[in-house]
Order: C-alpha cells, then sequence, then structure tokens
C-alpha cells in the first residue's frame, strides 16, 4: 500500500509540473509575440527607404534625370525640398513664354551660378531681366521674333552659349549678324527654315565655323554652295533635312567629321545624281542614320540613298527606318547599302512585327553576303510601341532562325512590355522575356 501511495503523489506532482510548465510556455508565447510586435513596430518606425538612404549629391543628379518634372517633387519632403532648391542646375530651364515673369525671377534667383537655358516664343520677347546673366546662358532656342532677339543679343557676348536654335520662317540668313562675334563658343547650331545668304556674304562668316561641333539644318529652301567653300575644322556631327543634301556636302570641307544624318523633304526640283566631290573627302564617317522625313517618291528616294552610301561609302554604322529597308536592300540589284563595304552593325527602327516582309528582305541580303564570304554583321531591332497591338516575336519560327544564323548578333531593344516582354512573330510558341532588352546570338 504504501508503495501505491507514493506512486499516486509522484503521479499528482508531475502532473502538477506539467500545468506549470504549460502555463510558462504559454507566457512564454505570448512575451514572444509582444516582443515582436515591438520589435517589428521599431523596425517600420526607423525603416528609411532607399532613395532617401543616397547621398545629397546623388540625390541631386537623379532629380536633374528628371528636371521637367523635378521642380513639383519640392512636396515629397522636406529633404527633397532642401536638396532641389539646393541644386541650381534644377532652375536654370526658363520658357519666357510660358513662365511668368515673377516666375523668370524666381528661376533665376534660385538658379544661383547655373548655366540658363532659355526658350524664345514669344512675339515680344522680354530679356532685360536674362541680360545681366549673360556669362550663364548656354542654351538658346528661338522659335518666334528671331529678328528682335538677334538684333538684342547681337550687341552683347554670350561667353558661355554652347547649343544655338534659330527658327527663320524663310528669312535670310544675309541678315543674321555674325555669330562669332556674340557667340564665340558656340558648339552646336541648328537653323530651321532659312534662305542662304546673298553671294558675297558667304555663310561661314556668318556661323562660328571654327568652334562648330554639331551642325542641323532643316528646311524647304535650296542649299547650294560653292565647292568647299565653307571649312567647318572641328565639325563632328551633320544633321541635313532638305531635299537635295549632295550640293551641301559639295561645299563643306568638315576632316573630323564621324556621323551623318539625313531626312528626306518634299522635291522642289532636281535632284542631284552625282557627288563632285573626292572619294575620300568624308572618309571618317563612321555612322549613317537616315531618319524619318517627308514622303518622297521610291525612285528619287533610291537614287538619293545610293548617291548618299557612295559618298559615305567607309561608314562601319548604319541607322534607318524599317520602312526604307526595300529600298536599300532590292532583292535582285545591287542596293544602296552595298556601297559600304566597311559596314559593322545595322539598326533598324521603328519596328512594328505586323510582318515578316522586311526580315524576308534582309535575310535575303545577309545570305548573299555569306556566299560572298564577306563577315557577319551585328543587328539592332528597335521597335514602335503601338497603341493597342501586341508585338510579339517567335523564336523558334523559320525566318527569325535564319535571321540569327545570318548575323553576328542580333537585339531587340524597345519594345516596352513590363515587366515581361512577350513577342511572337506569328503563330507558335512565344518567349517571354524579362526586360526590354533581349539579346539573341553572341557579340564578335
Amino acid at each position: 500500500m504504501g508503495s501505491l501511495s507514493a506512486a499516486r503523489a509522484e503521479l499528482a506532482h508531475l502532473q502538477h509540473r506539467e500545468l506549470q510548465l504549460l502555463q510558462e510556455l504559454s507566457d512564454v508565447r505570448k512575451a514572444l509575440a509582444a516582443q515582436k510586435a515591438v520589435l517589428d513596430g521599431l523596425v517600420k518606425a526607423s525603416a528609411v527607404p532607399y532613395i532617401d538612404r543616397l547621398p545629397n549629391e546623388l540625390l541631386a543628379e537623379i532629380f536633374l534625370l528628371l528636371i521637367d518634372e523635378g521642380r513639383w517633387l519640392v512636396g515629397v519632403s522636406r529633404r527633397w525640398r532642401a536638396v532641389i532648391y539646393d541644386t541650381g542646375k534644377m532652375w536654370g530651364k526658363v520658357d519666357l513664354e510660358y513662365d511668368s515673369p515673377t516666375m523668370q525671377k524666381l528661376y533665376l534667383e534660385r538658379s544661383r551660378e547655373a548655366p540658363l537655358t532659355l526658350t524664345i516664343r514669344s512675339l515680344q520677347p522680354k530679356l532685360d531681366v536674362f541680360l545681366p546673366h549673360a556669362n550663364r546662358w548656354h542654351t538658346l532656342s528661338v522659335f518666334s521674333s528671331t529678328e528682335v532677339t538677334l538684333s538684342i543679343i547681337s550687341q552683347i557676348i554670350l561667353p558661355s552659349l554652347r547649343r544655338l536654335v534659330l527658327f527663320g520662317k524663310g528669312l535670310s540668313l544675309h541678315d543674321v549678324p555674325t555669330m562669332r562675334s556674340w557667340a564665340p563658343a558656340l558648339k552646336h547650331l541648328e537653323l530651321v527654315n532659312w534662305k542662304l545668304p546673298l553671294p558675297f556674304k558667304p555663310l561661314c562668316q556668318i556661323v562660328p565655323a571654327e568652334s562648330l561641333e554639331e551642325l542641323s539644318i532643316a528646311g524647304c529652301h535650296d542649299w547650294k554652295l560653292e565647292k568647299d567653300s565653307m571649312h567647318l575644322p572641328s565639325l563632328r556631327r551633320l544633321s541635313l533635312k532638305i531635299w537635295d543634301p549632295i550640293p551641301f556636302l559639295e561645299a563643306i570641307v568638315a576632316p573630323e567629321l564621324t556621323s551623318f544624318c539625313f531626312a528626306p523633304r518634299d522635291v522642289k526640283g532636281s535632284i542631284s545624281n552625282t557627288f563632285a566631290g573626292n572619294k575620300t573627302k568624308f572618309k571618317n564617317v563612321s555612322h549613317l542614320t537616315l531618319s524619318r522625313g517627308r514622303q518622297v517618291d521610291e525612285q528619287t528616294l533610291v537614287g538619293l540613298f545610293k548617291l548618299l552610301c557612295q559618298v559615305f561609302c567607309g561608314i562601319r554604322h548604319a541607322h534607318f527606318r524599317v520602312n526604307y529597308v526595300e529600298t536599300l536592300f532590292p532583292l535582285w540589284d545591287k542596293g544602296a547599302i552595298d556601297h559600304c563595304t566597311c559596314i559593322e552593325s545595322l539598326e533598324i527602327q521603328d519596328i512594328v512585327l505586323d510582318s515578316s516582309e522586311p526580315f524576308e528582305i534582309l535575310i535575303h541580303w545577309f545570305e548573299k553576303r555569306m556566299r560572298f564570304g564577306q563577315r557577319k554583321l551585328h543587328l539592332k531591332l528597335t521597335g514602335d510601341p503601338v497603341m493597342g497591338k501586341l508585338v510579339t516575336l517567335n523564336t523558334s519560327h523559320t525566318v527569325f532562325q535564319r535571321l540569327q544564323e545570318c548575323c553576328a548578333s542580333v537585339a531587340l531593344v524597345g519594345i516596352p512590355v513590363p515587366p515581361q516582354l512577350y513577342l511572337p512573330m506569328s503563330a507558335g510558341s512565344p518567349l517571354w522575356v524579362s526586360g526590354s532588352l533581349c539579346i539573341l546570338g553572341r557579340w564578335g
């Protein structure tokens, strides 16, 4: 009996101990949950967004990439407001038509000593508030009242002006004050819809020919100059949007030119069919771009493109719109691009993959190159987003596989369907690719 009583007492003790331990475990679990809640609260309270962990200097650089919207970010936080107000470059862009006089003065004050970018669209521009800051003018775009504006700024010197855009609206460059007298450091000049000056006032006496690195000319007027009459020793990039570019190319001497861009215009007369310059005149030009322009008949376009490819026969990189594929790559004849024997890469822009015809033409040309033992080229296809249209690519499709086989690499860029890129070209299994860039093939 004694042993039975002892056993029962021991059992009762253990059961009591069990209850105690269970209670302790319950208490510990409650305390653990409470402590986790406290810790989560502290973490949330002290958490800082990644962008706010950046130093002010880097944050300011990010804001400068959004300079048009950046001024409206001042309401996000006190720190952002302080950084934006303390970044003079954020306030250096002024539109004299849309920004009120009060805002113009405010921007000038906040911009401190930062370079100024001024845009003039109004009929009667008021430049008085900006003239005392002439040493800070970096970019000037004049879309209206060009004569009035030039008459004002030609009386002063703009030592820091690097970029100038002038809309002539049919005016003659003859009446433009000599730019190098008031814009001695000008690097980039855009002339839109100007007439050539009279013969006794050469163009090189008007524009700062010695310092220009980029020149862009657009308009429907004739640009015929005397052969080799315009020396542009520093020019690196030239863009022409005129109906016949050949006479202008014959007129300039630009030994440092490396990039040429052309956009067709409405034809106002006969187009040049020969180039009177030396074949090595533009031997340093490595980039040729044929961009969007006015509608020109196919025969004229074929002749013009072929002549340009002969003039710039040493180009290594060509960029053109998908609409020009048939013009540049005829199926049964020597195409314009065949004159470019040093070509290394092609970029075809504004791709909308709703037809395989451009790719069939390209494949035919690439396969012809392979038969003649020529090297494979790098190909980049740049998409043109079309609202409401699904752009797809099927890499298992025979057409695309043949394209890959013919090229050193194929890059697909700018078909934005984030977060995934869905690119079928015709029936079959689609390919999903993360991001907006797909590289197919291997870089050389």
